[in-house]
């Protein structure tokens, strides 16, 4: 009887043995990408992360044969091979509290400490922000995070006194953020580029020079969740903008690993690695984020 593994073999994949699971390219379709299409060794359940498809062992059979329907596929397997799948496995799902509006109270509409950082008050508005009176993030300017739903799940709020020795403070699980992708999801889908960076400060020197395709990841390491949601937008290009550290600085590095991540979910030449010309992009005017881009 044969398992995943011979059939796989039979049917011209160069397969990759990866633990749970085996990675090849895709014969049902173009690509020089050899770990884009995995498949679970005891189900057979197959994901494309470039196509964002998966299904069940009968439906890459299906596809890489060039049948009509499920059910030939399956009478190839059952009778070629005398092939018996195990059950899919479920996922836990992930349940993400939603925050008390309340967090959200309090706030001021003081745009001074970013239009000082050269953020203009219409590109504040876009983000439903403002300064903190009271609470724990007092004195701070609150980004409120919401999901796909509008549920908020999170807050995060900069320092605008210059007296508090975390700049940033953050409240709720930062693995779940896809920020701001509940303001520029259309954006992404119609440009089909994302940019990754690391804080919100450079997403507004970009959203000020026109540039609102952008992704925080909140940190140097992009989130399992993050990296799901970034496959599933199907972009066609993905350029990660880091800080730029120097030669072998922390920004620089995490770059390299991302794009090494990402290059196992895409196809050759969708990520690539283009940091700012300075630190980050906050240091950055207008003139030199569009020199940036150009480039």
């Amino acid at each position: 009887m044969a398992d995943v593994r011979d059939v796989l073999l039979d049917l011209g994949y160069k397969i990759q043995d990866h633990g749970r699971e085996f990675r090849m390219t895709p014969l049902y379709r173009d690509s020089n990408n050899s770990s884009v299409l995995r498949v679970y060794k005891d189900t057979g359940w197959w994901t494309d992360f470039k196509e964002n498809k998966a299904g069940p062992f009968e439906e890459l059979v299906r596809l890489t044969l060039g049948l009509s329907n499920i059910e030939e596929a399956r009478a190839v397997i059952v009778n070629k091979y005398k092939f018996e799948r195990s059950p899919r496995k479920t996922s836990k799902i992930e349940h993400v509290k939603a925050l008390p509006k309340e967090m959200l109270l309090h706030l001021v509409t003081d745009f001074t400490y970013w239009n000082n950082r050269g953020i203009s008050s219409d590109t504040l508005s876009v983000f439903e922000g403002g300064v903190r009176t009271e609470g724990p993030f007092k004195d701070r300017y609150i980004f409120p995070i919401f999901n796909s739903s509008k549920t908020l799940i999170g807050v995060t709020g900069r320092d605008v006194t210059g007296k508090s020795p975390l700049k940033w403070k953050h409240l709720g699980p930062k693995s779940v953020w896809r920020y701001p992708l509940q303001i520029n999801y259309n954006i992404i889908k119609d440009t089909k580029q994302i940019i990754l960076i690391e804080s919100i400060g450079d997403m507004l020197a970009l959203w000020e020079a026109g540039i609102k395709n952008a992704i925080v990841m909140f940190g140097l390491h992009a989130s399992r969740q993050l990296l799901s949601t970034i496959v599933s937008l199907d972009p066609d290009e993905i350029i990660i903008a880091l800080n730029n550290d120097g030669y072998k600085g922390a920004g620089n590095d995490a770059a390299v690993k991302l794009s090494q991540t990402l290059n196992k979910h895409f196809d050759e030449g969708v990520v690539r690695i283009k940091l700012p010309c300075k630190n980050d992009f906050g240091c950055m005017d207008k003139k030199e984020i569009l020199e940036w881009q150009k480039s």
